[in-house]
């Protein structure tokens, strides 16, 4: 139970969610099971950096490795949530400096075998962030309640791990080919309690390929993979992809990994390429022609800003209806996970964010082919993976809002003050409280001063991204005297609604409360022993 929760509550002509969990739910006990057709294991060679997460980890040595890459989707099958609570109060919790978020220890065990069921590697990974990520059983609350900051798993909801996080997978480097087993084992020390622990491991038939087997369907120029559109994302890896005969030194380097892409111009206009979100130190070139031994330069690019990003950018004038060759490779024949985007958004940067002004507005965009840049922070404790930024200025003091009602992916939204992307210091964050997988934050904005906000998709989704500010309230909620709640209401005048929900779901009318430039305040009497409660403020015309 919390004495006091403080709530940013804002206000605008939406619903508004202020969540605040009073009561834990009752003595039923959660059931962890690894859904297992979630894996999809795949083998891929990734290239790590010195400083990359997953080697101060200590998943993985720096350099060229060959990886076991799969999803974990831990579900609760269980009547009672998987309730771990605030993890800075938890000593199971470590910090985990690199994430930006704690960790709980020794939540799952990762281990590949061979035909005898005997243990050949065991993955590195020991740290998670548990939170509801997928709601997979059918009537579950629609609605997540916890989250890197409160973390457990609500009955009928999953935590989800994809394949391309730091350390999900296992080194298999020097691993020989064949028939293997992944084995993923939950609470494997059963220091979580369950009300079955039988069906806590799950083991996954994996075929481990010979070194380059199968083939890469656009290794050669004639191959080409096609681009649907833009913007447009491709993820592939080139470790196996060879240099054909006559075939050019892309942006004058030698490379010996490249990978082919085509598409025809719907346009004339300038078109943007970047290899950002590539682990290797990349080439980018592109061309007109049909045949790769007689193709023509348009433009090329080695390193966006050498010796920091390897990785490589260019633009160049598209003509319509002419059909363009891409060829992505690796410097000095290096390779790893290719990222190729096309047309990625200007903001993906910190330093190129989009400026707001204004008291309130609204601006639209997307996170299709945006990328994390090193250093970043997890927004809202999520790991993420394709943030947006924006900068405003505060034009006066007092609470704002920020929302992405609208937007048609899962966000998470994060507001900072800073200037650098290693260097800020976190103001306000969100993940569901805008509704539909929205997010809304507000906070106590100080005149002129400039804020960075920052919009992510959760578990890397990306999407077309809506973008409201406004002016809003705070909503302050505590425990007068158990079980009265005391509310407070600050802000901007006007009208507002106070109303109390189970679930986020249906929502019940409390009072009204008139602003009218002081704080008003109500005690709600009605929780008794009625479990969790959640309030927001709602204006009224």
């Amino acid at each position: 139970m919390k004495n006091h929760i403080s709530i940013p509550c804002p206000v605008v002509a939406a619903v508004l969610l202020s969540a605040v969990a009073f009561f834990k739910s009752g003595a039923a006990l959660p059931d962890l099971t690894i859904y297992a057709p979630a894996a999809n294991p795949y083998v891929v060679y990734r290239t790590f950096a010195t400083g990359d997460c997953t080697v101060t980890e200590g998943c993985v040595q720096a350099g060229i490795r060959r990886l076991l890459a799969f999803t974990t989707q831990t579900r609760n099958e269980g009547a009672g949530d998987l309730i771990l609570g605030n993890p800075q109060t938890n000593s199971a919790f470590i910090f985990d400096p690199c994430h930006n978020h704690y960790h709980y220890i020794g939540f799952a065990e990762y281990r590949l075998l061979d035909s005898g069921l005997n243990v050949v590697v065991v993955g590195k990974k020991i740290g998670f962030c548990l939170e509801d990520v997928l709601a997979w059983k059918p009537g579950a609350n629609p609605n997540r309640r916890y989250d890197c900051n409160y973390q457990g798993i609500q009955a009928g909801w999953a935590d989800v791990y994809l394949d391309q996080v730091p350390c999900q997978g296992i080194d298999i480097t020097g691993v020989p080919g064949g028939n293997y087993t992944l084995e993923v084992e939950i609470n494997p020390n059963h220091t979580i309690a369950e009300s079955d622990y039988s069906n806590n491991i799950s083991r996954i038939p994996v075929v481990i390929p010979s070194e380059c087997s199968p083939s890469l369907t656009n290794n050669n120029f004639a191959n080409a993979t096609s681009i649907p559109g833009s913007p447009f994302s491709f993820r592939t890896y080139n470790a196996c992809a060879t240099k054909e005969p006559g075939e050019p030194n892309h942006a004058g380097d030698a490379g010996g990994h490249s990978v082919w892409y085509q598409g025809r111009a719907s346009s004339t206009s300038v078109v943007r390429l970047s290899t950002e979100g590539s682990d290797f130190d990349t080439l980018l070139a592109v061309y007109t022609g049909s045949n790769v031994s007689s193709l023509t330069l348009i433009a090329s690019n080695d390193d966006i800003g050498a010796p920091t990003n390897k990785q490589s950018a260019l633009s160049f004038n598209a003509v319509s209806g002419h059909l363009y060759y891409i060829a992505v490779d690796g410097y000095l024949g290096g390779y790893g996970t290719v990222v190729l985007n096309i047309n990625p958004p200007l903001n993906d940067a910190i330093k190129n964010c989009q400026t707001l002004t204004g008291l309130r507005g609204r601006t639209n965009g997307y996170t299709i082919g945006a990328t994390k840049q090193a250093g970043e922070p997890d927004h809202n404790g999520d790991f993420g993976g394709h943030s947006v930024w924006y900068c405003w200025t505060a034009p006066a003091s007092g609470w704002f809002a920020f929302d992405t009602i609208g937007s048609d992916f899962d966000t998470l939204l994060a507001v900072y003050t800073g200037a650098t992307v290693d260097g800020l210091t976190a103001v306000a964050s969100d993940n569901d409280s805008g509704g539909n997988l929205t997010s809304r934050a507000s906070f106590n904005a100080v005149a002129g001063r400039v804020y960075r906000i920052a919009v992510d998709g959760m578990a890397g989704a990306t999407g077309n991204v809506i973008l409201h500010w406004n002016p809003a309230s705070r909503l302050s909620i505590k425990i007068v005297n158990f079980p009265t709640i005391g509310l407070t209401l600050q802000g901007a005048p006007g009208t507002y609604a106070i109303q109390w929900s189970s679930d986020r779901a249906q929502w019940t009318n409390l009072t009204t409360i008139v602003l009218g430039g002081s704080n008003q305040s109500y005690n709600d009497t009605t929780p008794g022993g009625s479990g969790r409660r959640f309030y927001r403020a709602v204006p009224m015309p």
